[in-house]
């Protein structure tokens, strides 16, 4: 049972990743619309915007309670996250709200004399109850999309892998705003089995994206893909299990991959169809991950 006090800490360090997890789904999706698929741009667009708000309060509620640490720890923000957002804002003509950013850049870090009253922490409830009734609807829109996908229903830029792996996020997020609302907090084994596959599936994707002239980078992907389904399958298997110290290097090694090709794609270095704020992304999530792993 969580005290009050890890209650708001782990609520708000959550949400601080996750919300930006969940905006930015929903510009990929609004981005890789085609014209006939336009309701469902729209409708990613109102996530995109409901997010958004829950956000700035998020970060409202914020200051005094993260520790330094874990605020600059690369999960919530990188050094390229407030560019690649003015470029993919330029290049699709999605309006992203920048000034969150810069709003986190000045979040105040963990303050012991802040007062934990019942104020805050229904505060944070109630947060939590909004993000979780958003998401709920997230993971339902998310799911009509793959059904459409996969049964050729609906036409989008995205693989329908890509779209299955942004689902299973959403409903891992669901899974721990339950779990905070019910004061109970996740297993450490439980977010590293999740955690490896995804790296897997990110190495995929980018592998997929790159242009086929970037035959260096491609193979360097398709290694990170294969290097994490074996780890994955081994920690399912029971047999082999990777070491904590094997899982943080290999994580380490794939976000320096993606933190080049992000600086590279933001310096048009790179030839993919990879939006910056994609790969940058993908970066915040492996390192929420080294985070976890240390």
């Amino acid at each position: 049972m969580l005290s009050t006090e890890d209650y708001i800490r782990l609520s708000i360090q959550h949400n601080l990743f996750w919300i930006r997890i969940m905006k930015e789904h929903a510009i990929f999706i609004e981005a890789t619309m085609p014209p006939p698929g336009r309701q469902y741009a729209l409708q990613a667009g109102r996530f995109r915007q409901n997010y958004d708000r829950l956000m700035r309060l998020t970060i409202r509620l914020s200051n005094g309670v993260i520790k330094a640490d874990d605020l600059h720890s690369g999960q919530f923000y990188t050094q390229y996250t407030l560019e690649a957002e003015r470029q993919t804002q330029v290049s699709t003509g999605i309006n992203i709200d920048t000034n969150l950013t810069q709003m986190e850049h000045c979040i105040e870090p963990y303050n012991k004399s802040l007062p934990i009253n019942a104020y805050m922490e229904q505060s944070v409830g109630a947060l939590n109850e909004n993000l979780l009734s958003l998401t709920n609807s997230f993971v339902r829109f998310k799911a009509e999309l793959l059904e459409l996908r996969t049964t050729c229903g609906l036409f989008t830029m995205m693989y329908t892998a890509d779209i299955e792996h942004v689902l299973l996020e959403a409903q891992r997020y669901q899974k721990i705003l339950v779990g905070l609302q019910n004061r109970v907090d996740l297993t450490p084994e439980d977010d590293i089995i999740f955690w490896t596959q995804n790296m897997a599936g990110h190495a995929k994707v980018m592998r997929g994206e790159l242009d086929p002239t970037q035959g260096v980078l491609i193979n360097q992907a398709n290694a990170f893909a294969n290097t994490f389904d074996t780890l994955a399958n081994e920690e399912i298997s029971g047999c082999n299990n990777p070491t904590d110290s094997t899982l943080l290097t290999e994580t380490q090694d794939i976000a320096g991959f993606k933190a080049m090709v992000t600086q590279d794609l933001i310096h048009c270095k790179v030839q993919a169809i990879l939006l910056s704020l994609y790969t940058d992304h993908l970066l915040r999530e492996a390192n929420h991950f080294i985070w976890l792993l240390k």
